[in-house]
């Protein structure tokens, strides 16, 4: 039978477009669940991501770089630029593992869907009287207000991400007796540049004497001693916007004057009071370092202060 009798005794197959060939594949790469929320809704096209493994959201990065789609963290603090893009959201929620490695000093790694209560549960005092239900994901991309050069006091030891243009590494202590070395080209060329921003005009400017005023941390390369450079840090209130978080090493941080007060993730101390907007040298000293880590735009863009 001739192809066009086929098609005018059978009918015509619909046209697929794009985001429902995104939304079809999607489900047929990753073991977890995908929700399709729609195209043209009031919240845009969007879908839903949760994943059951770590490597569906780096299927699903790959598949959200080839149909121009936005990767976001479900749950991460904003405010976020408006976009144009179709969305997929993804849920950690499934992916829970908290394990306590070996050594003198307590560390545990955990994966992103792991609770703040489960971290203050087995026994991270810097999680105690946060929000319980918050994901340690959601956490790390929240504001984070530590003193300026403080970073340290979180806990964060290292990260596992994927970054914006599908390598996977760990990012963590950067001194002269740290031996991780950075696998990846990207990050080679990566670190240098933040080192780059770190020392410029914009981040001394963005260090008032005690708070950081950016939302990305860059002041942990040029931490207060006795802590030293970690590269993981960095990520400290990125609001899902550099990286996706694979999971974290964490060590115990006792309450003490640099940790934050808790009623949030990261609050101020009572005895300072609260820095005024940022001003141009903070946002565009941010808007550096987004470029540097996701100059593609596969994650979604803050939304940065009018100055």
């Amino acid at each position: 039978m001739q192809p066009s009798r086929r098609a005018f005794l059978m009918g015509r197959r619909p046209v697929q477009t794009p985001w429902a060939a995104f939304v079809q594949r999607l489900a047929l790469v990753c073991q977890g669940q995908v929700r399709d929320l729609g195209e043209g809704g009031a919240d845009g096209t969007c879908a839903v991501l949760t994943p059951a493994r770590e490597a569906d959201v780096v299927q699903a990065r790959k598949l959200c770089a080839e149909y121009r789609v936005t990767l976001e963290l479900e749950g991460a603090t904003g405010p976020f630029a408006p976009s144009g893009r179709p969305r997929l959201r993804v849920d950690p929620v499934l992916l829970t593992d908290l394990t306590r490695l070996d050594g003198d000093a307590p560390r545990w790694r955990a994966q992103p869907g792991v609770t703040l209560a489960e971290l203050a549960g087995a026994g991270l005092r810097q999680f105690a009287g946060l929000p319980g239900d918050m994901t340690l994901a959601q956490w790390v991309a929240a504001p984070a207000s530590w003193p300026a050069g403080r970073c340290a006091a979180s806990g964060l030891m290292s990260a596992d991400v994927l970054l914006a243009d599908g390598v996977e590494e760990t990012l963590g202590a950067f001194g002269e007796n740290d031996v991780q070395p950075l696998r990846s080209a990207t990050v080679q060329r990566l670190v240098p540049a933040l080192f780059q921003l770190a020392s410029g005009g914009d981040a001394f400017a963005t260090n008032d004497g005690y708070h950081w005023l950016g939302r990305y941390r860059l002041d942990a390369l040029k931490p207060v001693a006795p802590a030293t450079v970690n590269l993981a840090q960095v990520l400290l209130g990125h609001g899902g916007t550099l990286a996706w978080l694979q999971g974290a090493v964490l060590a115990d941080v006792p309450p003490g004057d640099e940790a934050p007060a808790a009623d949030g993730p990261a609050s101020q101390p009572e005895h300072r009071p609260a820095p005024a907007a940022p001003g141009l040298a903070t946002v565009r000293l941010d808007g550096r370092v987004k470029t540097q880590f996701d100059p593609d735009g596969c994650f979604p863009e803050l939304l940065w202060p009018e100055v």
